[in-house]
């Protein structure tokens, strides 16, 4: 037999047609002695009974020869119809029955109807068969072994659904205690908003970003925005409840303002979590990092400065130098005309204060490295005023400088006190913007053998809770476009490296007091004496054998007023050349007895000019003296000492120029007649 059963077996016409062990049937009008006479040649026990073609009941062999047993039965009963001696209420199986359940009727009988097979009668009522009891005792002995096979592939699923539970549990708790510690020391700020912006839930970077303290309540995040931010800030958190499956990620940079601290400047990531209809928050604190972008940003300016400035203060003072010495040379020549000599000083001064505003400011734009002199502090202190002198006119402000008795000599760098006092009184100025009165004193004192300096504004004053910030690097309470936070910590650096002090003395409603102390100088014979010096312009000087002068520039004017200059002077021979190249072919024809020539020069500069000099007339080398209009970066001045010839910076006076060219021509006499 094929046919395998399971518990879900359904006895259908095709099962049954497996099952059924015998279709014989009687007639219910056949007599006993009849039926008994063909059960003889059957060994089975059970036969159904029909009548009219629809089944009647159930016979049983062993019942049949019973009755007929005995002195009298074959006589009372072989006569009689099998019809009237049918087993009594016999358990029937109908087509369509579930098999437990037939199973379960016929296994639960009692006595000696346990034994009895089963008749299968049909819908229509026809006899199909007759169910031996023996093989629904195998069918129930094989759904019990394919009950265990199951009970045990259960157990055994069981088993391994409780391993893969276990397993699935160990890394649940395994992934929770990796995110735990992944959120809690996260760099990022991590948080839970709800679309009304309150914080549900947060890890402690959020909440050192924003100052919260433990165990205190989650405010609302809005609150802890910058005002001007909060209304874009909620305009994005109702967005995400709004839009369809809550929209796309976003990212805001946001200032986020503590009541404890300085403000940070952050950058949101918000997600919308649609299980949970929350909004979850990842912030990184970018402050430093925007802070070290504009210092960047910052040097990048500088650098541009620096270039735009150096080209522009060499076109500058190229074209101041003609003005500067053509009013010298008119000057002298004007005799005694008091109106034409008067005209003469005024170029002569407008022109020498041109030429120092281009060196003040690029002293500004380009502090060099601290390079110590001796120099009077009110002078620095009036030269500030004059670079302030058009913010100062746009401020509507007139500074009060109340003068010490005598002079503050230093010995300091006057560029990089004169960046200090500029920035001091710019940050004046700053102060007293929305100030209705506006007033700016300096006042230079000695103290204890120290020069000092206080610079007193009228502005709103300083808060007290910044007070002991205000030198730090970055540290400032101006907006990003307004300020860099470096202007007093580079002011305190530059006085800290003059060995002097710096500090807020006072501060209020009523304004702000900076002082600035510096230790003085002795050396006040040498300043005045070195001050005093005032070469006469009027003498004619004549030097022996008419000397030839070498004048390398490429703006002709120049080389045309050094011309004049030297041979009216001087009354020597002048030659001049346009490039470095020209120069040399000059050199090749012609001895020379001096070499004046620019640094910068079409092809080869002022520079390649003196190395092939010195290689090629070794003895020239002593005969060279540098002009040039450019202020020079560090590096082109690191190379022009390298040469330890003099340089004239332009603008330079023609007495500069004359004197310069005859300490060199004197040595080359001396030498001649030492010869």
């Amino acid at each position: 037999m094929q046919f395998q059963p399971t518990p879900e077996t359904t006895l259908t016409p095709e099962v049954l047609g497996e099952l059924i062990a015998r279709r014989q049937r009687f007639e219910a009008a056949l007599t006993v002695g009849e039926v008994h006479d063909c059960l003889q040649s059957q060994a089975d026990e059970y036969f159904g009974v029909v009548k009219n073609g629809c089944y009647a009941g159930l016979i049983s062999k062993a019942q049949i020869g019973l009755k007929l047993s005995g002195r009298f039965g074959y006589a009372l009963y072989a006569k009689q119809a099998i019809g009237g001696h049918m087993m009594s209420e016999p358990t029937t199986v109908a087509p369509g029955e579930a098999l437990l359940a037939v199973l379960e009727r016929a296994l639960g009988r009692a006595g000696a109807q346990f034994h009895e097979d089963l008749p299968v009668v049909g819908a229509d009522g026809t006899l199909l068969g007759i169910l031996p009891m023996p093989v629904l005792v195998r069918l129930q002995n094989e759904i019990i072994v394919e009950q265990t096979r199951r009970a045990e592939e259960q157990r055994h699923a069981l088993q391994s659904r409780d391993v893969q539970l276990f397993r699935s549990q160990q890394r649940l708790r395994q992934s929770e205690g990796r995110f735990g510690i992944l959120f809690e020391n996260s760099p990022l700020g991590f948080a839970l908003l709800s679309p009304a912006g309150a914080i549900e839930a947060c890890n402690g970077r959020f909440a050192e970003i924003l100052c919260l303290s433990a165990g205190a309540e989650l405010p609302s995040f809005e609150a802890c925005v910058a005002p001007r931010q909060r209304h874009a800030l909620a305009a994005l958190l109702r967005g995400f409840e709004a839009s369809f499956e809550g929209g796309a990620p976003r990212t805001m940079d946001l200032r986020i303002e503590p009541v404890t601290s300085e403000h940070r400047l952050t950058r949101c990531d918000f997600h919308w979590i649609p299980q949970t209809g929350q909004i979850s928050l990842a912030m990184q604190d970018i402050t430093v990092q925007r802070r070290l972008e504009q210092r960047l940003q910052q040097k990048e300016k500088s650098a541009l400065l620096d270039s735009l400035a150096g080209g522009i203060a060499h076109e500058l003072n190229n074209k101041l130098l003609p003005v500067l010495g053509y009013a010298e040379l008119m000057h002298v020549r004007v005799g005694s005309n008091p109106e034409l000599r008067h005209f003469s000083e005024i170029i002569q001064q407008s022109t020498a204060e041109a030429a120092e505003l281009v060196a003040q400011l690029l002293q500004l734009s380009r502090p060099p490295a601290l390079e110590p002199r001796d120099c009077e502090l009110g002078t620095i202190v009036r030269e500030a005023i004059g670079i302030l002198r058009f913010r100062l006119r746009e401020a509507g402000c007139d500074p009060i400088v109340q003068a010490a008795p005598g002079p503050l000599l230093l010995q300091a760098d006057p560029a990089q006190l004169k960046q200090v006092i500029v920035n001091l009184c710019m940050n004046a100025l700053d102060a007293m913007r929305q100030s209705p009165r506006v007033q700016l004193r300096l006042a230079l004192t000695v103290e204890g053998g120290c020069a000092c300096l206080r610079i007193r504004d009228s502005g709103h004053g300083i808060p007290p809770e910044h007070l002991e910030r205000i030198f730090d690097p970055f540290f400032t309470t101006k907006t990003v476009q307004q300020g860099t936070g470096l202007g007093l910590s580079v002011c305190f650096s530059i006085v800290q490296q003059h060995g002097g002090t710096i500090e807020v003395e006072s501060s209020g409603p009523d304004g702000t007091v900076f002082a600035m102390c510096l230790p003085m100088s002795g050396n006040h014979s040498q300043l005045v004496a070195r001050c005093d010096v005032t070469p006469n312009a009027s003498e004619t000087l004549h030097l022996p054998g008419k000397p030839v002068v070498l004048v390398v520039d490429d703006e002709e004017f120049i080389t045309s007023l050094v011309h004049e200059a030297l041979r009216s002077r001087l009354g020597v021979q002048v030659v001049r050349a346009a490039t470095a190249e020209e120069g040399l072919e000059k050199l090749e024809t012609t001895p020379f007895d001096l070499v004046i020539s620019d640094v910068r020069l079409p092809g080869k500069n002022g520079l390649d000019l003196f190395a092939i000099l010195s290689e090629r007339w070794p003895h020239l080398r002593e005969r060279f003296f540098f002009i040039t209009g450019d202020p020079g970066s560090r590096e082109l001045t690191v190379a022009l000492e390298a040469t330890r010839r003099p340089v004239l910076r332009k603008p330079f006076s023609m007495e500069m120029l004359v004197q310069q060219a005859l300490v060199i021509l004197r040595d080359r006499d001396e030498l001649m007649a030492a010869g």
